[in-house]
């Protein structure tokens, strides 16, 4: 459960149906999940209206002309906090490692930055903020600790998942108390940097699942965005989806036609025609990608990009029928 949908439920559950505010709180498009956040960071409270406010907002976040039943302020006759809101709730640590984050370009870096940028805004959908821990290097998101291994023994956390692309297990969905991401764009010499996280993490003591998030078997079409792969575990974790569900909720479109170009050539046949060898595919193939994010119009662009001639079901029966060299794998046309 979000951290919104359990300040609604303990909302409802002290039979509260319009909620008002006595704090300035940034613009948002949700009004709930804001004033959620207000409580779960501890920066404000619940309070029994008073009267002194004359509008509110359903639970849902509708506007509402009639004073509220309660607000979230920091003064008067206290209904609920912090402690009172998040006991006994599961809401994982999401950890970003960025140890080795000088070992990139300025690009590079620039990009993690924008990247754990992100992933606050993607904590907050789910959490709040103290649930990102952002460790060797302050973006000024979360909680900053120079050390994640000081940081997780200091908490008495002593086993963490580690979401590397080439982990020995598969990640799941199984609950862990701690996510750890590496803070790094995982390219060329970057690329197995990860796995030096985890090594470091294990000599403190620390055990680490190294786990691999895969999309039908592969991990090409993952989401590699430090944002995006936040938002896969907490889909998973919280919202109770499954792996390949939470990665289509935020798959790109370019991510998804990576895995489009590994596919596409596993389905089409070859066809000789007099001189000259051709992959043929047949339109209809499209309908067996509803689990990637592309359009039609992205799979003409990968069979155009992979030298891929399309026909029709009717013609691709035709060369099915034709004559079959076993020895060069193609069909041939006389």
């Amino acid at each position: 459960m979000r951290l919104r949908d359990l300040f609604v439920e303990k909302l409802r559950n002290l039979g509260i149906k319009r909620i008002g505010v006595k704090i300035r709180i940034s613009h948002s498009k949700d009004i709930i999940r804001a004033l959620a956040l207000e409580v779960a960071n501890g920066k404000a409270e619940v309070f029994r209206g008073d009267g002194g406010i004359s509008f509110s907002f359903d639970l849902e976040g509708k506007y509402l002309p009639e004073p509220p039943e309660a607000y979230v302020g920091r003064e008067g006759d206290r209904l609920f906090g912090k402690e009172d809101l998040i006991r006994s709730r599961y809401f994982p640590i999401i950890a970003v490692d960025c140890r080795f984050y000088d070992l990139h370009s300025d690009k590079e870096k620039r990009k993690i930055h924008l990247q754990v940028t992100k992933t606050l805004g993607t904590v907050r959908e789910f959490m709040w903020d103290e649930k990102l821990v952002v460790a060797a290097k302050d973006f000024g998101a979360g909680i900053y600790c120079e050390r994640l291994e000081e940081f997780l023994l200091e908490r008495n956390i002593d086993e963490v998942v580690l979401l590397d692309p080439n982990g020995d297990e598969v990640f799941t969905g199984e609950r862990a108390e701690c996510y750890v991401i590496g803070g790094i764009v995982d390219k060329g010499e970057n690329r197995n940097l990860t796995k030096l996280i985890g090594d470091e993490l294990e000599k403190a003591g620390i055990k680490c699942r190294r786990q691999r998030i895969e999309l039908r078997g592969d991990i090409i079409g993952v989401p590699d965005r430090i944002n995006h792969i936040a938002e896969i575990v907490l889909r998973t974790v919280i919202d109770g989806c499954d792996v390949e569900t939470a990665i289509r909720a935020v798959q790109p479109v370019v991510v998804a036609k990576w895995r489009l170009r590994k596919e596409l050539p596993k389905r089409a046949v070859r066809l000789r025609l007099g001189e000259k060898t051709v992959r043929v595919l047949s339109k209809s193939v499209f309908k067996e990608f509803d689990w990637l994010n592309v359009r039609i119009t992205d799979f003409y662009d990968v069979c155009r990009e992979e030298r891929l001639y399309l026909v029709s079901d009717e013609v691709m029966e035709k060369i099915k029928k034709l004559k079959w060299d076993e020895k060069r794998r193609y069909y041939v046309l006389n």
